[in-house]
């Protein structure tokens, strides 16, 4: 039976991932590679529950980089995007360099 407090941590760590939390995946991340090994140390030798424990944070944090490369690279797309848009930001009638801002209108 996997402790309480590591399921608990998982769902954090998953939650922040999909937020993109980044500094708070990292540091579940750290606490919960603690948590596995302090449950760990509690099991027998060769307990086969050592090694699920050792598969599933390998999963979880597996997981978790791939849902951060890809919301890297979905903001990569959205800034080419942004940077590849032609007119962006004036009118398509004004000169390339003339835009102008009037804050008191």
């Amino acid at each position: 039976m996997i402790p309480q407090r590591l399921e608990q941590l998982e769902s954090e760590l998953r939650q922040a991932a999909a937020c993109r939390q980044y500094q708070q995946v990292g540091s579940l991340a750290g606490e919960i590679g603690e948590a596995v090994r302090a449950y760990i140390q509690t099991l027998p030798q060769r307990d086969p529950r050592c090694a699920e424990a050792a598969r599933g944070l390998d999963d979880l944090l597996s997981w978790a980089l791939v849902m951060m490369q890809a919301a890297r690279s979905d903001c990569a797309t959205e800034l080419r995007m942004v940077t590849t848009a032609t007119g962006y930001g004036r009118s398509r009638r004004e000169p390339a360099g003339k835009s102008a801002i009037h804050l008191d209108a």
